[in-house]
């Protein structure tokens, strides 16, 4: 009986060492528990807690799916455009390389949510891997479990709740953070792929244009090459502008579209104030105190910062900033170098970001607004 016991022991104990050492093992990990602990919460919690009763915040097509609460507000939208295609020119908002990479899964799994979820799902994980990598790059650690702990904020971050949804935030999470550590790298090929399909996934692909191209300038890559690098990565953006002025004979109509969500509303600054809330305080707060933070070290991830400053400044409105800011990383890493050393602190933080990221997971899948809207 000893023998046994000291044997399971032993092969566990190897297990978590290879869990531990290998950066694709511990994200499957990761993910897999917040998974199923975000599908455990948001399930108990309907449970008890009305739902909101508008149909409009529901996926609704497949009514008998028991995670169909996975997917409200913007979650349905993409799944309607991976089966109808862009019907109205509202929808052009929404990028099509989600709505695409659902439509090709759904001809193998039969149903469009779940196809959308493993997509989800499936770049979590390639999400937190790449995260765990730069981390380890940008410090100079091999040790994967101090990197995570960096990686712990972004996971986190309470609007991160969208990553386990059928949104855009997974795919654009692993395919920024993949462009990201390849230009670290200065392996251009792969950076300007990864950036093609950013640019193909979401507004804000742009941004990552703009910060692979400065991070390439800060290495002191070739002019040329980074031109070409960005040629390349503008591919994605200028591909579905080009389907646009095709279809539509409007090629800025992805712009135009978000009029109907309330940006670039005519009322400029009633509106503007008018969405502004308390919670917006503190991720504004976050980003100036970034951009300041990385100006003497990084200018690369400063400015980078600054631009998710100036959506709601250029949009006219704040709905939505918390959501959005959640790829807005270098504020992510700001806090792990700040409170890395202080152990008291750093699970202050971890532990505030938990209490908020249960909060919004709760509100969506309820199908409040919560970190979807």
């Amino acid at each position: 009986m000893r023998n046994k016991i000291d044997t399971i022991k032993s092969k566990t104990q190897k297990l978590i060492k290879l869990v531990i050492s290998n950066e694709l093992l511990i994200s499957l990990l990761v993910v897999a528990v917040v998974v199923l602990v975000g599908i455990f919460l948001g399930w108990e919690n309907n449970k008890v807690v009305p739902v909101n009763h508008s149909v409009a915040a529901h996926y609704t097509k497949e009514p008998n799916n028991p995670l169909s609460f996975m997917s409200n507000w913007d979650g349905p939208l993409y799944i309607n455009i991976a089966h109808q295609g862009y019907t109205s020119l509202n929808s052009t908002g929404y990028f099509p390389l989600y709505p695409i990479l659902i439509h090709i899964v759904n001809l193998i799994i039969s149903s469009p949510l779940y196809s959308a979820l493993l997509i989800s799902w499936i770049c979590f994980v390639l999400a937190v891997y790449f995260y765990i990598k730069i981390v380890k790059h940008l410090y100079g650690t091999s040790n994967n479990l101090e990197s995570f702990r960096a990686v712990v904020f972004f996971i986190l971050f309470p609007s991160g709740v969208v990553l386990l949804a059928t949104y855009t935030e997974s795919l654009f999470a692993f395919l920024a953070l993949g462009a990201i550590y390849f230009a670290l790298k200065k392996r251009l090929i792969p950076t300007a792929i990864l950036t093609l399909f950013a640019t193909a996934t979401h507004f804000n692909g742009l941004f990552i244009l703009v910060l692979v191209g400065l991070m390439l300038l800060e290495q002191r890559e070739k002019i040329v090459k980074i031109l070409l690098t960005l040629a390349v990565g503008s591919l994605g953006l200028l591909s579905y502008m080009t389907f646009l002025y095709v279809k539509y004979r409007s090629p800025f109509e992805f712009i135009l579209a978000q009029k109907t969500n309330g940006w670039l509303h005519s009322d400029y600054l009633h509106h503007l104030l008018s969405t502004f809330n308390i919670l917006d305080i503190g991720g504004i707060a976050l980003i100036v105190v970034s951009v300041y933070y990385w100006w003497s070290r990084k200018k690369s991830f400063a400015i980078y910062s600054l631009l998710y400053l100036l959506i709601p400044l250029v949009g006219g409105q704040f709905n939505g900033l918390y959501r959005y800011s959640l790829m807005a990383f270098p504020f992510q890493l700001m806090l792990y170098e700040r409170f890395r050393k202080n152990q008291f602190a750093y699970a202050t933080m971890i532990a505030l970001f938990g209490i908020f990221w249960g909060y919004f997971l709760l509100q969506y899948m309820g199908g409040y607004t919560g970190a979807g809207g």
